[in-house]
């Protein structure tokens, strides 16, 4: 399993296209075969401030996750919301045992 965090600051402006085109990629995103899960959240102190959270089988899993139709729909209609680039950070299961 491969946990991916993605944090956005988005423009006041785009708030509800940003929310919009968002759902419609993770109503997408849950229909593949190897995303386990895909949340999408927003910060109550920072209402420009969003968090998607995607756990996928495998690393490769997150690679195709990026050559969807629906991801590259999604990315090209929300980048311009964006003030500052995504904060992307992937993280793996720790393996207690010895």
């Amino acid at each position: 399993m491969i946990v991916k965090s993605v944090t956005f600051h988005v423009k006041t402006e785009y708030i509800e296209e940003f929310i919009e085109a968002t759902l419609e990629n993770q109503e997408n995103s849950r229909k593949e075969e190897g995303i386990l899960g895909f949340d999408f959240l927003q910060c109550t102190d920072e209402p420009t401030k969003f968090l998607l959270y995607e756990s996928y089988k495998a690393e490769e899993d997150m690679d195709k996750h990026l050559e969807t139709e629906h991801f590259k729909k999604w990315i090209s209609i929300v980048e311009p919301y964006f003030i500052a680039p995504r904060e992307k950070v992937a993280y793996v299961p720790v393996n207690s045992a010895k």
